[in-house]
């Protein structure tokens, strides 16, 4: 075993779930491996039963012990598993709460999200919140708003890190379900 996560957010797990749902049950292709081959066993748990699925070489074993062919939406579920697995700088990360995920040098977590209402002021901000930590162990509390405006690229202080949460990189949008973080300063979002 290299990887093991535990997730206790029911919400993130409800949304993986329905994504795995979504993927073609009746593969159109059979693969051979070896025993050294890539393999994510991801186990589900509700009400004393459990639910295995098994990803080998990147690819969902179907409930017909098959495998799809080149479908860009399990490569993206894929992607999301990776990121959880295996954070890294330019990944697309889902927001999972409470789960650290160890960047190597730094580790960050998200905290979760708040509402707050500035009545009788018409503003309204959805406060994402997570904590960064270096290797030497000092931590930030970081808040990301967002209302009116989209949320911008937070900078986390002395790093030369950026936190984004509204678009990636590459311009995608990636709000309100995942975050990435990014060497500088993240450019325009």
């Amino acid at each position: 075993m290299v990887q093991s996560v535990t997730i206790t957010d029911a919400d993130y797990i409800g949304r993986l779930a329905g994504r795995i749902e979504k993927i073609p049950p009746n593969g159109d292709m059979m693969i051979s491996f070896s025993g050294a081959a890539e393999h994510i066993e991801l186990v589900f748990y509700s009400g004393g039963k459990a639910e295995e699925i098994d990803v080998i070489q990147k690819g969902f074993k179907t409930p017909s012990t098959g495998f799809n062919s080149n479908d860009d939406y399990e490569k993206e579920v894929y992607a999301e598993i990776d990121a959880i697995l295996f954070p890294a700088i330019d990944k697309r990360v889902p927001k999972v709460r409470g789960l650290t995920l160890d960047y190597g040098g730094f580790s960050l977590c998200y905290k979760g999200a708040h509402f707050e209402d500035m009545a009788p002021v018409t503003l309204s901000f959805h406060i994402d919140q997570f904590d960064f930590s270096d290797s030497k162990g000092n931590t930030q509390s970081i808040g990301i708003s967002a209302g009116q405006l989209p949320p911008q690229p937070f900078v986390i202080k002395g790093t030369g890190l950026t936190l984004l949460t509204f678009r990636s990189n590459n311009g995608k949008r990636i709000y309100p379900d995942f975050f990435q973080v990014v060497k500088g300063d993240g450019g325009s979002q």
